[in-house]
């Protein structure tokens, strides 16, 4: 089971004030972080990719090192950057890359969720847990994502999946 993660409004919610120092920059809103943590501590076997704008921005590391050691270790890349010479032509970008992940991973047969506060990024179709970009990763949210992973675990898709 994958999870496809976007930062910016779901772990950094938009609540900046102008001007913005670099060390602001390069962090989690705690209360995010810890509630998307503490889902994941129930779920050993989901795996992280972040499909973010900071792929554009900072290096893999430096994002990688942002989370908690436990869960560190299940956050494995970034979606790869598809080839800008046809990627202005694709409908959902974000969700091409996702595709093009799995693809690139053999596991487009693996359950995954996006997590992103951008609906758009995604077709209708396709599992995605919305957050509120002003408050990220709140309550709701990780009730939600929850339920989704507590589903995928009852149908032993979990189990049956990579991730």
């Amino acid at each position: 089971m994958w999870i496809f993660l976007d930062i910016n409004g779901v772990l950094v919610p938009d609540q900046f004030t102008f001007p913005v120092s670099k060390e602001d920059l390069l962090r989690f809103d705690p209360a995010c972080l810890q509630r998307f943590e503490a889902v994941l501590q129930r779920y050993p076997q989901v795996l992280v990719v972040i499909s973010s704008s900071w792929k554009e921005v900072f290096p893999f590391e430096v994002v990688h090192s942002l989370f908690s050691p436990s869960i560190a270790q299940r956050v494995v890349g970034f979606t790869p950057f598809l080839d800008p010479k046809i990627s202005y032509k694709l409908p959902y970008l974000r969700h091409q890359e996702v595709l093009e992940f799995l693809r690139l991973n053999n596991a487009s047969d693996d359950p995954w969720v996006a997590i992103d506060d951008i609906r758009e990024h995604y077709p209708p179709n396709v599992p995605v847990i919305v957050t509120n970009g002003s408050t990220g990763f709140d309550q709701s949210t990780a009730l939600a994502l929850e339920k989704y992973l507590q589903e995928m675990a009852t149908n032993n898709t979990i189990a049956k999946g990579r991730g």
